[in-house]
């Protein structure tokens, strides 16, 4: 006996696909050209997305000029539908400018519910239902308005027709919208836009570059100007401060880059404008490289040009030259501990203090404790001298101001290049 091989049933939910087209979108490309073309789709996405997450809609696609949703409830997609309608006729009144003129149709039925994406023959009935609308009019198929009470969302019958491909006719009523009370009053309206898997990418990329930026210039910059002022500089110079620890700086740096990862991941959105500064932050830091490296490592050694200092701090500083250097209590070898510092961290000097063999820098830790360290170790049986910590003031050069100066201007750059893209 030859057994039948099993057929595995895909479940089917039932669910409603709402489809929006912008009619004459095609002549509007051709006549004004793709930049005010692409421009148009933006202000449609912009207006409409926020209408389908609010009646708890899901965005599946968009595909050029249209938009692909989905509803578990027929009426929340008519609800969408109505108030899509709405606040683009308010654009028309308040601004006298919006050409966007859209179409919608609505259809309820049996489809194969995937995590990104919907199939079935119902998605192309909703389509094809959307074909039959003209600019700024709501059609809704039998099955959608079946679930809906007519004389609550003003459905009048309009036609039955014989859709393309399909062998039975099906009955379409046309929603008249204008006679719906406002459902927009309560809607905030925001400038964000979706964001793709790539630009979630290169949220990534472009924050860690921006933050990690932030953080170099408070270390190289901010920190100094900010010295000048004592009780500024107890903050910024204490001995505890995380942001003097550079390996604490780079883990709250990578918090900060995945929390807001996660908040996009969620809300599947982020204003505009946050993503136009990360991507100049990252412009921003390729611009300052660019002279800053050079002139740092000598391959750009216009002494004249790039050396001449423009500000000078008032206070000096001291530079722990290196690792594991004792901070004591005292100018004394014997005196208590009272930490360890590493190479690179910077202290406020106090004072120096000379001593039989070692000369001794005084440090502020904090407004009312300080300590010591010493400058240079002297020279010893089979060891050179060694330097524990340099005294110097901070300038500010040409260099710092011309690779400011360009990382400035490749920000803008960054920032006004931004493309937009659909989801």
């Amino acid at each position: 006996m030859i057994k039948k091989p099993t057929i595995f049933k895909i479940p089917r939910k039932p669910i409603t696909i709402l489809f929006t087209d912008i009619q004459d979108s095609t002549r509007y490309w051709d006549s004004h050209g793709d930049v005010k073309g692409r421009l148009m789709v933006d202000q449609h996405n912009r207006l409409l997305f926020p209408i389908i997450e609010k009646y708890r809609g899901r965005i599946i696609k968009t595909i050029g000029d249209a938009i692909m949703a989905s509803f578990k409830k027929p009426c929340n997609a008519v609800r969408a539908a109505i108030a899509m309608q709405q606040i683009l006729e308010r654009e028309r009144q308040q601004y006298g400018r919006t050409i966007l003129n859209v179409r919608i149709g609505i259809h309820t039925g049996q489809a194969i519910v995937e995590s990104n994406d919907i199939f079935g023959d119902m998605v192309n009935v909703a389509a094809r239902v959307e074909g039959k609308a003209r600019g700024s009019e709501i059609l809704v198929s039998g099955n959608t308005a079946r679930y809906c009470r007519r004389k609550e969302f003003n459905l009048s019958k309009k036609a039955t027709v014989q859709l393309k491909g399909k062998s039975r006719k099906i009955v379409l009523y046309r929603c008249e919208w204008k006679k719906s009370a406002s459902l927009i009053d309560d809607l905030q309206w925001q400038p964000h836009h979706p964001v793709t898997r790539d630009q979630k990418l290169r949220l990534i990329l472009h924050s860690v570059f921006s933050l990690g930026l932030i953080y170099f210039l408070y270390l190289r910059y901010i920190r100094y100007f900010l010295a000048d002022y004592l009780h500024i500089s107890d903050l910024v110079f204490h001995a505890y401060n995380p942001f003097n620890y550079p390996w604490i700086a780079g883990i709250m740096i990578m918090f900060a880059v995945l929390v807001n990862y996660l908040i996009v991941d969620l809300k599947k959105k982020i204003p505009k404008w946050e993503l136009r500064a990360y991507r100049g932050g990252f412009y921003f830091t390729l611009g300052f490289l660019l002279l800053y490296l050079p002139s740092e490592t000598g391959l750009l050694d216009w002494q004249s040009l790039w050396q001449t200092p423009l500000w000078k701090s008032q206070q000096l500083f001291v530079t722990i030259m290196e690792n594991n250097t004792n901070i004591r209590e005292s100018p004394s070898l014997h005196s208590p501990l009272l930490f360890k510092a590493d190479y690179g961290r910077v202290f406020v000097f106090q004072e120096l203090h000379k001593g039989d063999q070692y000369d001794w820098n005084r440090i502020r830790l904090s407004e009312k404790k300080s300590g010591w360290i010493a400058r240079i170790i002297p020279p010893r049986i089979g060891a050179a001298a060694k330097r524990l910590s340099l005294t110097h003031y901070f300038y500010f050069r040409f260099r710092d101001l011309y690779a400011l100066l360009l990382g400035g201007l490749a920000f803008v750059w960054g920032y006004w290049s931004y493309k937009i893209h659909l989801i």
